[in-house]
């Protein structure tokens, strides 16, 4: 599972409390356990506060949608960025029957 990409329409605003938070809507990809790959159009939010930074992702498929499940770090699920391609050092998402898939990723 991986994203990269990055498209106009940025919305930065700094918090009272320090954080960075920036809105956008990114190219990203699903590539599932047999190697299919399924692009896929996401609004993300990303909050930066001090050291951690926290990306929240609602996604829609671009064509064919993969089979639902449930992906976390703790079963061997990976995410990249789709701001910087960093690998998240955690990452929670579902794809559902309806097609979406929404999650959190921490790095």
């Amino acid at each position: 599972m991986c994203a990269l990409g990055l498209s106009a329409g940025v919305q930065t605003a700094s918090g009272d409390n320090g954080a960075t938070v920036t809105r956008v809507t990114l190219q990203s990809f699903f590539v599932d356990e047999n190697g299919i790959f399924y692009p896929a159009t996401c609004d993300q939010t990303q909050v930066i506060n001090g050291n951690q930074r926290k990306e929240t992702f609602h996604c829609t498929f671009d064509a064919a949608v993969p089979a639902p499940l449930v992906c976390d770090t703790s079963i061997g699920c990976v995410w990249f960025s789709d701001f910087d391609g960093a690998e998240a050092t955690s990452t929670h998402f579902v794809i559902t029957q309806s097609g979406l898939m929404i999650g959190w990723a921490l790095y």
